[in-house]
């Protein structure tokens, strides 16, 4: 079913009443716990509509990370673009090659599993997102709530979150880097509170581990930037100096540490073991990110900072510097766990603003769940510094609105509107690949003159290889004396076929062509 702004209108007013019926269980009757787990279902409920809104793979990079889970259905420790490379590739090519290695697994294997479990589809590849991201709801309560004790603001900041609409779109995969950066998020985020609960444990050893575990598996999806709470964790122990040694608190710091590196280091020497020539390429890729624009991705320092609006909220932003000194005066608040979480925050800006070159909207959504505390937290000392009795019974529709110009609905109905005419070629050109006859006599054969990078969507959703251009002739005689056949979509725009395929009558062509 095709979802246009109507269907996603009335999934998101079901929502909004869940939303409501969660504010109304905690601001009026007090059920705490019924409201957060109502918070978390409709946080399930909008993701789940997100991951089923838009049916074909968005650009960049959803259907290169798609293919490549579905590829690793049947090999999971061989990670593959193009299954059967029937023409010479450059191995630099991440977009066109063979072993690919681009990105770091976990995030891959999750979307293999669940399409082994759910089938191949769209909403199957983006169910680990839904189901993290619903986690992270909790995850983000919880860590507001043993931050700073109190109730109003944990729900608040779980409440922001669970209908982010930066957040949302990721998981619907028309934001880059979709999957990648949802998962991403969520590991940092799940680091963030366990080292939380570290804090307020008696019992912290098993939190250390825990916190170790998911800083590996952040590295496990997108690299070394997971590693920044243990950045954090330094700086709080280098405070408590003042207050003596504690050597087992850096003990644990360190089984945190060698955890982490037993969770993400075994991959790593695999694929230099296993593929030494493609993991050079890559690492070395990884490098050149910090010290070059790569792919056209470039910005000024202040680019991450004019980013915010979009990933928060224009107006959400003047409430975060009114969070931060509200969080620093808290008299029950451990301070030093603030200054640690604040100085995440400004590392992550500062190596990406400053030192890294290469600029993307998503390398600094990694701390997202602490800015949505802090916004949380700079809402609440609005509401208190102006003592205005009457806003304590508004509370719930207030923070209803706040939801809602958190959610944007109105960019989310925009962009699937039926007039959008992108849009509706990429839903025509699925439908196609999902259609396509490819028995009888188009069996078997490899489809030349696809439309460009369309060609992973068609291996996607059928099991045949297929270009987006055709070789020269020499090339193609030398394929088709290894024993291949081919087809070929008939002339459509741009895409004009040579007199040497189109009048081969050994090549069959498709009459049918995207558009």
């Amino acid at each position: 079913m095709v979802i246009y702004s109507g269907q996603s209108l009335a999934g998101m007013v079901s929502v909004a009443l869940l939303v409501s019926l969660s504010l109304y269980l905690h601001f009026v009757k007090r059920k705490r716990t019924a409201a957060l787990l109502l918070l978390m279902l409709s946080g399930f409920v909008l993701r789940l509509m997100m991951a089923a809104i838009d049916p074909y793979l968005h650009d960049w990079d959803e259907r290169f990370h798609a293919l490549v889970a579905k590829n690793m259905i049947r090999h999971p420790f061989l990670p593959m673009m193009r299954v059967d490379p029937v023409f010479p590739y450059r191995m630099e090519d991440w977009c066109c090659n063979h072993i690919w290695l681009h990105k770091q697994p976990l995030f891959l294997w999750q979307m293999a599993l669940s399409m082994k479990i759910f089938g191949v589809s769209e909403v199957s590849f983006r169910l680990p997102s839904v189901l993290m991201d619903t986690l992270s709801v909790y995850f983000i309560y919880d860590m507001a709530l043993k931050w700073l004790k109190k109730r109003d603001i944990a729900f608040l900041a779980a409440l922001l979150f669970s209908v982010s609409y930066y957040q949302l779109e990721l998981t619907s995969g028309r934001f880059s880097l979709d999957q990648n950066d949802a998962a991403f998020a969520f590991y940092m985020t799940a680091s963030f509170w366990a080292f939380t609960r570290y804090r307020q444990s008696s019992s912290r050893l098993k939190w250390a581990v825990l916190t170790g575990f998911f800083v590996g598996a952040a590295i496990l999806v997108k690299w070394l930037t997971g590693i920044l709470v243990f950045g954090g964790w330094g700086l709080y122990l280098l405070l408590s100096l003042r207050e003596g040694f504690r050597w087992k608190e850096w003990r644990d710091l360190g089984v945190s540490l060698l955890t982490s590196v037993l969770v993400f280091l075994p991959w790593q020497l695999y694929i230099i073991y296993r593929f030494p020539q493609e993991s050079a390429i890559i690492f070395e890729y990884n490098r050149r990110h910090i010290f070059e624009v790569l792919e056209g991705h470039q910005g000024s320092v202040w680019y991450h900072l004019a980013q915010m609006p979009i990933l928060y909220g224009r107006f959400f932003l003047f409430l975060i510097p009114i969070g931060i000194y509200s969080v620093l005066k808290a008299k029950r608040v451990d301070k030093k766990l603030s200054i640690a979480f604040l100085a995440m925050i400004a590392v992550i800006y500062f190596f990406f603003s400053v030192i890294v070159q290469t600029k993307m909207p998503s390398f600094t959504f990694p701390v997202n769940a602490l800015i949505w505390i802090l916004i949380a937290a700079g809402i609440h000392a609005v509401l208190a510094g102006l003592k205005w009795n009457f806003l304590s019974r508004l509370r719930p529709l207030l923070f209803f609105l706040l939801a809602m110009y958190a959610l944007k609905p109105w960019a989310i109905l925009s962009y699937r509107s039926i007039n959008n005419e992108e849009r509706n070629i990429k839903i025509h050109n699925t439908q196609l690949y999902k259609t396509l006859n490819l028995e009888g006599k188009r069996q078997g054969r490899v489809i030349l003159n696809c439309k460009s990078f369309e060609e992973i969507e068609l291996m996607f959703y059928r099991d045949v290889n297929a270009y987006a251009w055709y070789p020269e002739k020499n090339e193609l005689e030398r394929a088709k004396a290894r024993g291949y056949k081919f087809a070929a979509f008939r002339n459509h725009g741009n895409y004009r076929l040579p007199s040497y395929i189109s009048e081969d009558e050994d090549i069959v062509i498709i009459d049918e062509a995207p558009e």
